[in-house]
């Protein structure tokens, strides 16, 4: 089983979140690896962090990321400003809807998947000593590990490329595939620890104002309801053609929902996983 390694970088007052947020790992990650039929990293490497770090590193990761693939891809210069542009949009999200990410799958460093949580923004969402909402969060995190390792980290390329024509993932929807199978496994998940799923449908009692703010946005609702769609067709392709067909999703970029499929509510989606040439 893998080891979990919980770094605090918030400062003391946090050590004891941080504890149990490695409580909580260790317990989750091998119902993780039964539910999804996929490996984990070893180790498992969780950072507590100050907002502010977070968000340089977002900085320089996206940096390193935008410079390599422009290396790798030698874009055209309108490519190049494009990629720019998409860059900022992704960092201005970051700035905007911080106060309800409490956990996130991170690449700050290449080829090292890690998890990192924010407790100023577990805060603001009223969750801090949530041990509910920590196995949940927990369970999905670690679910996005497992999609790293079971594709070699190309469905995360994929999701994070700033070049996605020059790629050859354009019109892939690799964001749903992995939040879809994320929200799938955590409810599996934490219906065995819980008896019934955990979820986060209505905000905590506890939730700041610019939490509430950030949750009711047009903008989270409308992915939130994307979310959902991936959410029921993920659980339709593994009832349907079993665990071991729906991951070959991650070593095969065809069987990626396409945003047709997405602009039709991804009913089309489960029927490209029949079939001798998936299951065989």
């Amino acid at each position: 089983m893998p080891a979990v390694v919980v770094r605090n970088e918030a400062g003391d007052r946090f050590d004891a979140l941080a504890e149990r947020i490695e409580a909580i790992a260790a317990e989750t990650l091998p119902l993780v690896e039964a539910v999804t039929g996929l490996p984990l990293p070893d180790p498992i490497v969780i950072r507590t962090m100050t907002v502010r770090a977070w968000a340089r590193d977002h900085r320089r990761s996206t940096k390193r990321l935008l410079f390599s693939e422009a290396e790798q891809f030698a874009p055209s210069l309108a490519d190049v400003r494009t990629a720019a542009l998409l860059r900022k949009g992704r960092l201005k999200t970051h700035r905007k809807l911080w106060p309800a990410i409490g956990g996130q799958a991170v690449l700050f460093e290449p080829g090292q998947p890690e998890l990192v949580f924010l407790p100023e923004a577990l805060r603001h969402a009223g969750r801090l000593d949530d041990t509910a909402f920590l196995n949940k969060a927990l369970a999905h995190e670690q679910t996005h590990l497992a999609q790293y390792v079971a594709s070699g980290g190309a469905a995360w390329a994929a999701q994070d490329t700033f070049f996605p024509v020059l790629r050859g993932v354009a019109g892939r929807a690799y964001g749903l595939l992995h939040e879809g199978h994320a929200y799938w496994a955590d409810q599996q998940i934490t219906t065995k620890i819980f008896g019934e799923p955990v979820t986060t449908d209505e905000a905590s009692p506890h939730a700041s104002a610019r939490f509430l703010k950030v949750f009711t946005s047009p903008q989270r609702m409308a992915a939130v309801e994307l979310y959902r769609q991936a959410v029921d067709n993920v659980a339709r392709i593994i009832n349907t053609e079993g665990l071991d067909a729906f991951n070959t999703v991650w070593t095969t970029p065809d069987l990626v929902p396409t945003t047709e499929e997405v602009a039709d509510g991804l009913t089309g989606w489960p029927a490209r996983f029949a079939g001798p040439e998936v299951t065989a």
